[in-house]
């Protein structure tokens, strides 16, 4: 069984149009998903499939649905002030199981990937660079229990602080921003994951299992070593990347991830990545 993991950033708004605006592409995309047959499932149900060694195979395609950086966008509607009104993704997928019902994609389910510090998502939110610093509260940590029970959407670790340019400090030892491969070694991990983990375990009220690399960056050490032996006693399943599809002796602590807007662009593309 072919399996992919789909990713799709709620910020990512530069239109109205599929390939530039993520929440008309993931409606769209939905449909695609639906029409080619495949079958949607939880991202823990991906993992499970790459520590069993059964993600890839026969010509069945099973996918996976993946946000990152955890704006608010990802859980409710929001009006953009030059591209107008936006359906939040969680509103996306109840809005297909409404017009289509429980037979269609009927495991349908995303994973949000949440930044922990309130005091870098603060800085992330006033920051230039994030193209929202005209909005307030749009890396806010509220919406995360309800969106965790809604049952169409679990919220996973996504790092302490992202290690990004905008926050005012960082959790690790080096000033490098805007790179997690340097997060290399113990000390720097366990400011990174551990008390991420704990904190996001906290506001959700359960054990979130998955873990994903800010930037999609991977290093050796946290893949073999971190990972695998310190993973599990914060609760970590998994952990995912990105790269493309998933390929037979993938790591579980390195599953690849396909991004919308890179890996594809409109509606033919995805069809193609869809069928292989």
């Amino acid at each position: 069984m072919k399996c992919l993991v789909l990713t799709y950033h709620s910020h990512n708004i530069a239109g109205t149009e599929y390939g530039v605006n993520d929440h008309v592409s993931l409606a769209a995309d939905l449909e695609i998903l639906n029409r080619q047959g495949a079958e949607v499932v939880p991202l823990a149900t991906i993992a499970k499939a790459v520590a069993a060694g059964s993600a890839a195979g026969d010509s069945r395609v099973r996918v996976g649905i993946s946000f990152d950086d955890g704006p608010v966008f990802d859980y409710e509607d929001f009006t953009h002030p030059r591209h107008g009104p936006q359906r939040g993704f969680l509103n996306i997928l109840r809005d297909f199981r409404e017009s289509k019902g429980p037979r269609a994609l009927p495991g349908l389910h995303a994973t949000s990937f949440v930044i922990a510090s309130r005091e870098a998502r603060l800085a992330m939110e006033r920051s230039p660079s994030s193209g929202y610093e005209f909005l307030s509260d749009w890396l806010s940590d509220g919406w995360w229990r309800a969106a965790a029970e809604s049952g169409f959407m679990d919220i996973g670790n996504h790092s302490w602080d992202h290690v990004h340019h905008a926050a005012p400090s960082i959790a690790i030892g080096k000033s490098v921003r805007d790179n997690f491969e340097v997060v290399d070694n113990f000390a720097d991990a366990e400011a990174e994951i551990r008390p991420a983990a704990e904190y996001i375990n906290a506001k959700i009220g359960r054990v979130s299992t998955l873990f994903v690399f800010p930037f999609g960056h991977v290093n050796d050490y946290l893949v073999r070593d971190y990972l695998p032996t310190h993973g599990p006693s914060l609760g970590l399943e998994a952990a995912f990347a990105t790269g493309g599809a998933v390929k037979e002796g993938d790591s579980v602590w390195s599953i690849p991830r396909v991004v919308c807007g890179h890996h594809w662009r409109t509606p033919v593309e995805f069809e193609r990545l869809i069928s292989g």
